[in-house]
């Protein structure tokens, strides 16, 4: 397996390195070694690289003053508030709509198997499952004494009620049913049986899940956190499975931390679960409070929040403030996804290729992400994480530098032609495009501005709409029914390990929202889906990317990096990497 380094040592750092975390480290110019770890400093701010088995390639700012902590957050002996950007409110980890809810799920349910910080899959409530020579098969054990937060214990009739609920014909979530492809799936869907041929109860604690086919990325599909059948299942007819939303708002899991109320745009609260199996965390009480990024930084200088999970930007500015204020650290790493300009492909005018090409190349790409991430950011042209190992050797697939000139000129080809206004149009239609604005939200910010002004030169005109992200979410999927028209909207992909992105990019994928739709694109993502050799899945997914850069699903924006911020009084954070945050390890944590 070809290995690849990319360290971009954060933003005060003038050299950049790349790695993967597969490679040893090596530090530049200005890396140091201290102690064991590598030290970055620029304009006055250390960067300490990790230390662990695998976060090597993790980097950290540790505050110089830790006995700073606001009394505030001192006198908060028993609890720990962490800042997020405002949830949906789909509190079942079956049907979560974004990032922020995945986090409050993840709180609260604990997966069949977990993602390591490896990337690989290893145990979680049940052991690594025997697989069969064919690779179709797969039997599960639950470890001993797995637990429903109320101290029911958690069977294999539970994981099957799960898969039912995945499986019905009203399931709206995204999981990749379609992908793992149970036996007998499709014939409970459809109502034809009342049961999954392919899932198969051997005990209480034993059970096995029989597939059609062997692919690569099966094992990822049962990092699945179950739902309690004698909870979720009460009412639960087959056909209605969309009916357990009503149980969105009062979810019932079996993590490390209990649902206790949650008030729409204010926070979550929760208890710590003294039926967990990893044991009772030291936290009792877990707040999400809702933050955003005009208010973050004060509400953690004033001790009214520990955390700030994701929330702010890897920038010179932001890790200059951070380092003045002493008290805070704060961990960075490579992040596993991508920020891009969703195309509605449903509007008439954006299904011209031409049209795609010349808003990529018309769009200065480069002073977007540099006023938004201060050069913490790279420009990408294909829909992958450098931290994949499916990111291409050769970079053999298109990429659009700006120009507008180029961009002008495929406009011209593609029949636009620019009107007394300056607006170009065609049929007697004008190229104006509507672009959706999650605020407040600071790539948007700095996105907006450039876009209006680069497309204007080039004859487009553009009119952003501003709404909560949320929102935004809604009306995207209103419009793939139909019921809402918009053309552009800025959004962002974390992706998974395994580099499979079907339900992205496939006609009928589950989270295609933009209505993508390219024959090419099926066959080569059903073809790397099906090989096991991970070689050659690496050369189709080459393919894969130089077909995606040519036709453009989107204008691909950028990889950034992921930052977790916590006062210093926060003890257990360490360890975080691409695959694995602080989040998935709640028990571990302690106030000081």
């Amino acid at each position: 397996m070809r290995k690849r380094k990319l360290i971009s040592v954060i933003g005060l750092v003038l050299g950049a390195m790349f790695f993967m975390s597969s490679c040893s480290s090596n530090t530049g110019s200005n890396g140091t070694k201290n102690d064991g770890n590598v030290v970055t400093q620029t304009s006055g701010v250390n960067l300490v690289s990790g230390t662990g088995e695998y976060d090597e390639e993790t980097l950290y700012l540790i505050g110089n003053n830790p006995n700073g902590v606001p009394s505030t957050a001192k006198n908060r002996k028993d609890t720990l508030i962490v800042g997020i950007v405002a949830p949906n409110g789909v509190f079942n980890p079956l049907f979560e709509e974004s990032a922020y809810d995945a986090d409050i799920n993840d709180a609260m349910w604990a997966p069949l198997l977990e993602l390591g910080y490896d990337g690989l899959m290893v145990s979680g409530i049940a052991e690594m499952p025997e697989v069969s020579e064919d690779g179709k098969k797969y039997t599960f054990t639950l470890k001993e004494g797995v637990k429903w937060q109320d101290g029911t214990p958690i069977t294999s009739e539970d994981i099957e009620f799960t898969f039912k609920v995945l499986m019905d014909k009203t399931y709206t979530g995204r999981f990749e049913r379609e992908n793992l492809d149970v036996v007998g799936w499709k014939d409970y869907r459809d109502g034809v049986t009342d049961y999954i041929a392919g899932f198969e109860i051997i005990d209480d604690r034993t059970f096995s899940i029989t597939l059609n086919s062997a692919n690569g990325k099966n094992i990822y599909y049962f990092n699945v956190k179950p739902l309690a059948k004698h909870i979720y299942g009460v009412d639960y007819v087959q056909g209605n499975a969309k009916d357990l939303e009503k149980y969105h708002r009062t979810p019932f899991g079996n993590g490390a931390y209990k649902f206790v109320s949650y008030k729409d745009g204010e926070e979550v609260v929760l208890v710590a679960n003294e039926n967990y199996y990893k044991g009772k965390p030291k936290i009792e009480n877990l707040i999400f409070r809702v933050v955003n990024e005009t208010n973050q930084l004060l509400l953690l200088q004033n001790g009214d929040i520990d955390v700030i999970r994701k929330g702010m930007s890897v920038t010179d500015e932001n890790l200059q403030l951070l380092e003045q204020l002493g008290f805070a650290n704060a961990i960075i790493t490579e992040n596993l996804g991508y920020g891009y300009i969703a195309i509605n492909h449903k509007e008439e005018i954006l299904q011209d290729v031409n049209v795609r090409k010349a808003l990529a190349y018309g769009l200065d790409r480069q002073s977007v992400v540099e006023a938004a991430f201060g050069g913490q950011a790279n420009v990408i042209d294909i829909p992958q994480s450098t931290v994949s190992w499916a990111y291409p050797d050769d970079e053999d697939f298109v990429k659009y530098p700006y120009d507008p000139e180029k961009a002008k000129q495929l406009l011209e080809e593609a029949g636009w032609k620019v009107g007394s206004d300056g607006i170009r149009e065609k049929d007697g239609v004008k190229l104006s495009l509507k672009f959706l604005a999650s605020s407040p939200n600071s790539v948007n910010d700095a996105l907006v501005p450039i876009m209006i002004q680069n497309y204007k030169d080039i004859g487009i005109e553009v009119k952003a709409e501003q709404m909560e992200f949320r929102t935004l979410i809604e009306k995207q999927t209103e419009a793939k029914e139909g019921k809402f028209s918009y053309h552009l909207a800025f959004l962002a992909w974390a992706l998974t390990p395994d580099p499979d992105s079907s339900s992205v990019f496939g006609t009928d994928g589950s989270s295609n929202k933009t209505l993508y739709s390219n024959p090419v694109v099926d066959e080569l993502l059903k073809n790397a889906l099906n090989e096991m050799d991970q070689d050659k899945r690496r050369e189709l997914y080459n393919e894969l990317y130089k077909e995606l850069s040519d036709d453009l699903p989107y204008i691909f924006l950028y990889q950034r990096k992921n930052m977790d911020v916590y006062l210093a009084r926060v003890k257990g954070m360490e360890g975080a990497t691409p695959y694995r945050s602080f989040i998935e390890d709640l028990e571990k944590l302690s106030l000081e």
